[in-house]
């Protein structure tokens, strides 16, 4: 039986540090990035995708052209943890795992989410990593669901490997695309 992986997609932030602009509506390969991040998990093995909204939301949700569900965090402002409870929040009750994405990782390929989906495991965590360190993103078996409405203020999933650590399965994605977010405009004028 395949596992049922969803994606949340966090796609809330204010991008404070992108300046005027929210970085997920600048453009990356001709779409605009989250629209972008968003194509590379449909052409993947994810069983549904999440897309969380708050700022710019209805920027966000037209610049996206695939079927996917969106849900509003009208709290996006609280930070990171907010949106992941939102999403953790939206999903059925049939999902066997949740992978959490960011809008703005636009490297990453479904080649490598396909890879992480792949080492699924029911009662773990699946966590990216090249040279020995640990990306983004995370998927997490539902047991772990619970855990997330700790999480607070700008904090993401990630507390949750500190609390967790011998339940992580670690898979090399050989790939700098698990570390490279955009967040300012240095790094965008870099891609």
């Amino acid at each position: 039986m395949t596992s049922r992986i969803a994606a949340i997609v966090l796609a809330a932030g204010q991008s404070t540090r992108m300046g005027e602009e929210n970085k997920l509506l600048l453009t990356f390969n001709d779409k605009t990035m989250v629209n972008y991040v968003v194509e590379q998990l449909v052409a993947s093995k994810v069983s549904s995708i999440y897309v969380v909204t708050g700022n710019d939301a209805s920027a966000v949700k037209s610049s996206i052209q695939a079927k996917v569900n969106f849900v509003n965090n009208p709290e996006f402002f609280k930070g990171l943890s907010s949106s992941v409870k939102a999403g953790i929040e939206s999903l059925p009750e049939d999902v066997d795992g949740v992978m959490i994405c960011l809008g703005d990782m636009p490297y990453i390929t479904s080649k490598n989410y396909n890879d992480l989906i792949t080492a699924f495991n029911d009662k773990m965590i699946i966590a990216p990593t090249t040279n020995g360190k640990i990306g983004n993103p995370l998927i997490f078996a539902r047991q772990y669901f619970d855990d997330f409405y700790a999480l607070n203020g700008d904090k993401g999933a990630r507390k949750l490997l500190k609390k967790y650590p011998d339940n992580i399965i670690e898979v090399d994605l050989n790939t700098e695309a698990i570390f490279h977010d955009i967040d300012t405009p240095e790094e965008y004028e870099e891609i």
